[in-house]
């Protein structure tokens, strides 16, 4: 006899809602087996995927990427090289976002230090509502 495990086992064991684990078999990046009582089981091979799951979402991979991924690899093709690719694409989008960000906190730290400017009616607050 095969291991398998229920949704709840899973979940504990990887540390994840069971929620989730629904949502991924949703989304056809894992699959159950069911048994007469209804229940989801899962073999050994379904939770190394949702450990892989759950490890590339902690990394910043979206839903998208990680069924890229999963297809290459069950396509027989090693995805490695496409994973290198996708993490340039997530770095140049994580620097674009730290700049973004590091813009954004210079002009709250501005802001925090009172209104600037000349003296005008505002509708709601000056903070906000000064000019730069």
């Amino acid at each position: 006899m095969r291991d398998e495990f229920t949704i709840g086992q899973v979940a504990r064991r990887l540390g994840i809602r069971t929620s989730a684990v629904r949502f991924y078999e949703r989304q056809g990046l894992v699959a159950s087996e069911r048994l007469p009582n209804g229940y989801r089981v899962f073999d050994r091979v379904a939770v190394d995927i949702l450990r892989f799951i759950n490890r590339a979402k902690e990394l910043g991979f979206s839903i998208g990427e990680i069924r890229e991924i999963l297809a290459l690899r069950r396509g027989g093709t090693e995805p490695c090289g496409c994973v290198t690719e996708m993490i340039e694409r997530n770095l140049m989008e994580i620097d674009r976002r730290i700049a973004e960000l590091s813009g954004l906190r210079r002009e709250l730290r501005r802001l925090s230090k009172g209104p600037a400017g000349r003296e005008r009616v505002h509708v709601i607050c000056p903070i906000i509502e000064s000019d730069r």
